[in-house]
């Protein structure tokens, strides 16, 4: 097949320098559905980079103007992304399938659906019809509009990540319609662990969702009982001034490190390794492919409990606690470091859950879904 990936952000090397869990998904699925079809992906441009370029069989196109990342506002910028992305999609020859992956890109793949008259395909991370607001600001507003626009369309196949995500999407697409599909997980090679003072890795944009906030309350709770405690803190954001204010006004300048981003995917994947625990405070998941990565390390987790990151983990090799409890949170960690039989236990088990998430399996079954879908 000749399959058209419409996607905001998307790596521009083999180095997978990656921002966010849908560029993650995207550029997976992509290399795996490379190995039976024909993959052309429409995307952002970013600085210094060629207009269209090949990473190994994925062809690369960037459209709209020249951007940095960002995961709320930049209207006009995102606008002319859109405009460009359909301009450039309508074009191309003898494709048989587009798939959109994020919200702004799913009335793209949609025309650009239409207007060559072949199917359309959404994979869905989350739906936050509702909670756009709530989870962004009144830049959610923007979301909100084209979520409600896009599920009201006729779309051949939605791809949920997760059954969570399914179980949202029944009041708005036909169940015969839908077909879950869990991330595939790239499982990281680094070196063995070796530990120099106990430590908490976190990998996730500073927004408010995330609630990275709760974890250095936690650490700081954490450091009256352990008083050399690190926690390090990948990612960028909004708040990023905020959080590092409140670790400041908590005393943490010692024990809480912001590292902002970090450009390859191995080297964030050897802090996690580097780490006795890895931390997912967030409220907000489309499946939490962070915590499988983790898992695959022999990291056990510590997440709040919402059901996306349930359902990923099988409730195997970490710990949960009530989401925005950051007291419930630091018990939790205190547990991970004070406990080896237990967490020697979650290490074993947590390891085992991660091979369900291989990219060769999730790759045939998505060949599979597209090809009955032609």
């Amino acid at each position: 097949m000749n399959i058209c990936i419409v996607t905001e952000y998307f790596p521009h090397s083999e180095d997978l320098d990656i921002k966010g869990g849908v560029e993650v998904c995207a550029f997976n699925e992509a290399q795996q559905l490379s190995k039976y079809n024909n993959i052309t992906v429409l995307t952002s441009r970013e600085d210094n980079e060629k207009p269209e370029f090949d990473i190994d069989n994925v062809h690369v196109i960037c459209c709209g103007e020249k951007r940095d990342y960002v995961q709320k506002g930049s209207f006009i910028n995102r606008l002319k992304f859109m405009k460009d992305a359909y301009n450039t999609g309508k074009n191309l020859k003898d494709i048989d399938l587009v798939i959109g992956y994020n919200f702004i890109t799913y009335p793209v793949a949609l025309k650009i659906a239409r207007k060559l008259n072949v199917p359309i395909a959404a994979r869905y991370h989350d739906v936050w019809i509702g909670r756009w607001i709530e989870n962004m600001g009144i830049t959610g507003l923007f979301g909100e509009v084209i979520e409600r626009y896009f599920l009201k369309q006729d779309i051949d196949l939605v791809l949920p990540v997760s059954d969570y995500t399914k179980d949202n999407l029944k009041p708005y697409v036909p169940e015969t319609k839908l077909k879950t599909v869990h991330n595939i997980v790239d499982f990281p090679k680094v070196e063995s662990k070796s530990y120099t003072k106990p430590t908490i890795a976190c990998v996730a944009r500073l927004v408010e969702y995330k609630r990275v906030e709760d974890l250095i309350r936690a650490v700081h709770i954490v450091k009256e009982v352990i008083p050399d405690i690190q926690c390090k803190i990948v990612g960028t954001g909004p708040l990023d001034s905020e959080l590092k204010n409140l670790s400041k006004e908590l005393d943490l300048d010692d024990n809480v490190e912001f590292l902002g981003f970090v450009e390859k995917h191995e080297d964030v994947m050897k802090i996690v390794n580097s780490s006795r625990v890895f931390c997912l405070p967030s409220i907000v998941e489309g499946f939490g492919i962070v915590i499988i990565e983790a898992l695959s390390l022999k990291t056990p987790f510590v997440a709040a409990r919402i059901p996306p990151v349930v359902e990923a983990s099988g409730q195997k090799g970490g710990l949960f606690f009530e989401p925005k409890n950051y007291k419930e949170l630091s018990d939790c960690l205190l547990k991970l470091f004070k406990d080896d039989e237990l967490y020697n236990e979650l290490q074993i088990e947590g390891y085992e859950q991660s091979t369900n998430y291989s990219k060769e399996v999730i790759g045939n079954k998505l060949n599979k879904i597209f090809n009955e879908l032609k």
